[in-house]
Order: C-alpha cells, then structure tokens, then sequence
C-alpha cells in the first residue's frame, strides 16, 4: 500500500487516506465541540468540506476513501463519549449525504464543477437539498425523537442545518483556486475596491444590533454590490461570513430568551433563519458567477482581437498600440528601447514550392520558436505576411543587436518539419533601431529607421543582422553588419 502512488495526483495513497481520516476526525470534532448541550451542531462542516475536497479530488473518491472517511467520524464521536450504534448510525446519515451530493455534482462535466457558470451553482443547490434531505430522513428512521423532539421538528432541524451549512462552504471550496493562483492574488486593494466590502461588513453590524426578523435581508445590496466588483471566490468567502454571521447572532439572541416552555417556537425560528440565509446568499452567487462568465468571454475576445489567429503573438493593431504605450513611458522613465523588424528569407518561395499550408505551419513554428527567447516584457507581434516585429523595452543598441543575432542564429539551425518527417530549414533577416535614453521619436520614424536596416540586411544577402543609428541630423551610420 504504501508504494502505491496516485498517478494523476502524484500522492502516495496511504498520504490520501491519512489525510481523509484526519479531516473526518478532525473536522467532527469541532462540530461537537460547538454543538449546544441536548441539540444539533450550529454549524457542522464536516460534510460540506469533505463533499468539496471529493469533487476536487475525484482520485480520493474510491471505496477505501468511502471507508476513511467513515471511519474518521466514528472515531470523533467515540473520542467524546458518544456509543458505538449511534455513531454508526448518525455518522451514515452523515455519508450519505455527501454521497446523495457527490452524485448529484457528478451530472456536471468536471471543467463545470468550478462555479465557472451559473447552471454549476444550481447544481450545487440540487445537491445540498437532495443530499440534506436523504440525510435528515435516515436520521428519524432509528429514533423518532432526535434529541427529544418530535419527529418532524427533528428532521427540519437536521435538515435545515445541513442545508444552509452546504450553501454556506461548498461553494468555497469549489470556487477556490489553486495554491499558487492564490498566492498571486493582490492583497492590497485600493480604497475604492474596498468599499463594497466596507458596505457589507456595515450592514452586518447593522443587522445584528437592530436584530429583528427583517434583519437578514440587510447585507442583500452590499453582498450583490461585492457579487459587481469581485471574484467569484473572493464572493463566496463574503456570503460565507454573512451567512454565519447572522445564523450565529440569531442563534445568540433566541438563547437568551429560551425556556423549556418555548423550546420549539426557538427551533422553529432559526430553522426558519436558516433556510432564509441559504435561500438569500443565492442570489450574490448567481450574479457574481453570471458576471465571471462575462469577464472570461471578454478576456477571450479582447485576445482574439489583440493577437494574431495563426501564430499567437500581437496583431498589428494591438502591437502598436502597446509600443506606441512603451515609448510614452521611455520619454518619461528616459529609458533606452530598440525595435527588431524580422522578415522570413525567401518565404514566397516556400509557399510555392510546398504550398500555402506549409507556409502557414512555418509562420507558426518561427513564432513559436522566437516568443520561447523573449522575456514577457518584450512585444513581439506579427505585421503582416512573414513579417513580424520585436520592441525592447530598457535595450540599448548593442543589446538589440545582440537579440537580433542569437534569434538569426537559432532560427537557422532549428529544422522545422511543417509538411511531416521530411526538415526545412529557414532563415530571417533583421533590422535593428534604437533610441538611446534621451532620443525623442515617434514610433513611425522608429519603425521607418528599422524598416532601412532590414532592407539593407536583405540586400546584402539575407540571412543578416543591420543596425541602423542616428549619428546627427539625418545621417545614418551601418554600425553592425554580420
């Protein structure tokens, strides 16, 4: 077993296991620890997390996982004193419920299990409904007074728990991105970004000073204000903090004022909160994952727009767009840049001879080749035909000369197979134009100062790196030539 690995996680399988049991042990421990004496847990997470981990990590859904897992939450309710039987008992209620949920989530394509779309979310709710509700009717069926209640009193009280408490994490974990996405994300927001979130910590405060039964809909405006302005994960972490907020502070108001006389008018109002929480954070969820489905089609679009469909690299337009942006900030910073203008040498010929198709595969294969060399400061578009362009930002001279040179070197002895197993090799010509730090010029006369060297390179014989330098006025002086 334990020279077993997971092939798809590169996890031993008995670190897997470890890693369940600790979770169930540990995760059940806490809702016991927090559940009043003679009720249910206020909030029990141990079947919503593991649900989330399990549909994150399908590799640790196997029977033996099952079985850990199981295992994990008998042993906490023995730990604190609970017998044998009801243990079992309670604790399948438990599985069954991420069970009836981890199948419910199974319906959905992998890729869509994320929250990336709306429809991921209704999934989500189905879920947690189903899988509460399967839950809560195993819970009667051994003893028909749960904690002294009546029948129906139990079940709504297991179930509504469950319920608002899936809403409340599940999402979170399935939303959440990966270690290092997480570590990129910015932590110091500027102080307009911060003001939805201003806004709902306010309502918050609000809602459980005033209380009331109107008071869980006060957060409603500033969590669809955040749902506007934020990830779809960052919004989930909010509904999460509203949602136990507000069950908390009802919870801790209704204690106050509970009497055996009144036990079950006290249960019936925060059933009641319960599911009205669950069934508001819905609606923040929704938009903010409508609205992240926007952003990512609008990212793809602006990229369809920006770059060029055959070889990836910057489109025209956009190329210069971004190079006219660096040269504004060189007249600011008084930075040096140098602009490489690259043609493919006898590229026409290598259309006719091995067709267009060919030619397109070399077209790709050259940028590939070069975007691999460039750090992702440096532009690197394509002008048109087999012409492509280079702009270094902080680059004298001699530097773009020296790029210029290791990119004809490489490119030259790199075979390409474009049409199958037979090689073909290519050549570049490049021109190389640079404006030292204190050189103020448009990017026309940059480009047309390019556009002479790479002319003067292809008429020397192609293959060939020229560099052209203003010496004064409008002289110009051949300073490389290989």
């Amino acid at each position: 077993m334990n020279a077993r690995i997971n092939a798809r996680h590169g996890l031993p399988v008995t670190l897997q296991l470890i890693t369940l049991f600790l979770l169930a042990f540990l995760l059940s421990l806490l809702g016991i620890f927090t559940r009043p004496i003679g009720s249910l847990s206020l909030f029990w997470p141990v079947n919503a997390i593991l649900l989330g981990l399990l549909l994150r990590k399908p590799a640790y859904a196997t029977p033996l996982g099952w079985l850990t897992t199981y295992l994990g939450m008998i042993a906490a309710d023995l730990t604190t004193g609970e017998a044998l039987p009801l243990a079992m008992w309670l604790n399948a209620c438990n599985m069954s419920l991420i069970a009836t949920g981890y199948g419910v989530m199974l319906l959905l394509p992998q890729s869509q299990r994320r929250m990336g779309k709306p429809q991921a979310i209704l999934y989500m709710f189905t879920a947690s409904l189903s899988g509460a509700a399967v839950a809560s009717t195993l819970s009667i069926l051994r003893n028909d007074s749960l904690y002294n209640n009546t029948v129906i009193t139990a079940w709504l009280a297991w179930f509504s728990e469950q319920f608002s408490t899936n809403l409340l994490l599940l999402p979170v974990f399935l939303a959440a991105p990966r270690l290092k996405q997480l570590l990129r994300m910015p932590i110091n927001w500027p102080l307009r970004a911060g003001m939805p979130l201003l806004a709902l910590l306010f309502s918050l405060i609000f809602s459980v000073y005033i209380g009331g039964p109107g008071a869980i809909a006060f957060p409603i405006p500033a969590l669809l204000w955040c749902a506007v302005r934020y990830q779809l994960f960052t919004v989930t972490l909010l509904t999460l903090l509203t949602g136990m907020t507000e069950i908390s502070s009802i919870s801790a108001n209704l204690m106050l004022y509970e009497t055996p006389n009144n036990h079950n008018a006290f249960l019936d109002t925060l059933m009641s909160a319960r599911l009205g929480i669950a069934m508001l954070v819905m609606g923040p969820l929704i938009l903010a994952s409508s609205i992240a489905v926007n952003r990512k089609l609008m990212r793809r679009l602006e990229h369809s727009a920006n770059h060029d469909f055959l070889t990836g690299v910057l489109a025209r337009s956009a190329l210069t767009r971004k190079a006219g942006e660096l040269l504004e900030h060189k007249y600011k910073s008084k930075e040096a840049v140098s602009l490489l203008l690259i043609d493919i040498d006898h590229f026409k010929l290598i259309n006719d001879t091995h067709g267009h198709v060919v030619g397109d595969q070399v077209l790709a294969s050259f940028a590939h080749i070069v975007r691999r060399e460039l750090r992702h400061d440096q532009l690197f578009g394509r002008l048109g035909g087999e012409e492509f362009a280079i702009m270094l930002p902080r680059a004298l001279a001699a530097q773009g000369v020296a790029l210029a040179e290791h990119l004809r070197q490489l490119v030259q002895k790199t075979d390409l197979y474009p049409g199958g197993k037979t090689p073909l090799k290519i050549t570049i010509s490049v021109g190389v134009a640079s404006l030292a730090m204190n050189e103020v010029k448009s990017l026309e006369q940059l480009m047309n100062m390019a556009d002479i060297a790479l002319y003067r390179a292809k008429s020397q014989g192609r293959n060939r790196v020229e560099s052209f330098n203003v010496v004064s006025g409008n002289s110009v002086e051949h300073i490389m030539f290989r």
